[in-house]
């Protein structure tokens, strides 16, 4: 039985296909999610007003009677003037990540964020999964959100 013997020639021309196929695997294989993490309703944030948390301080309920569509999804506000900060500038109020939680996108992950658990950091507004997730962040944020935003970047995000 014949032995194949690979030539430098050879090995090179594979090894060239192999890698590729690899990324041509990878890039089909990019994960398609929603821009937003939604509650079964629709709502972006599990319906809490986003702008509270730099507002005052803290989650707050929105409610049906003051909603804003922004990127797809429904965003509730307590008030219309939290409606209206919104709409001047939503990148300013929307949580980083879509809402998803840091912790889990910094590992690769997309699970939905709560929004009774989160961080204010440089003026940007991230959930977290469990309190677990905002410890972590707390020990180091910018490695947390340099890996979050790494895998973030390789996603599909669809509205």
């Amino acid at each position: 039985m014949p032995s194949q013997i690979f030539t430098r020639r050879g090995f090179n021309t594979a090894a060239l296909s192999l890698t590729a196929l690899a990324t041509t695997s990878t890039q089909a294989l990019a994960k398609t999610i929603s821009r937003f993490s939604l509650s079964a309703e629709g709502f972006a944030l599990k319906g809490y007003d986003t702008t509270a948390y730099l507002q005052t301080g803290g989650p707050t309920d929105g409610n049906d009677a003051t909603t804003v569509e922004w990127k797809g999804a429904t965003w509730r506000f307590a008030s219309e003037d939290d409606a209206d900060l919104f709409r001047a500038d939503p990148d300013a109020y929307a949580p980083q990540f879509g809402g998803y939680c840091t912790r889990a996108m910094s590992i690769g992950r997309e699970v939905p964020g709560d929004p009774e658990v989160w961080r204010i950091h440089d003026g940007k507004l991230y959930v977290f999964f469990a309190p677990r997730g905002g410890t972590i962040f707390d020990d180091g944020p910018v490695p947390m959100i340099e890996l979050a935003q790494a895998h973030w970047d390789t996603l599909t995000l669809v509205e």
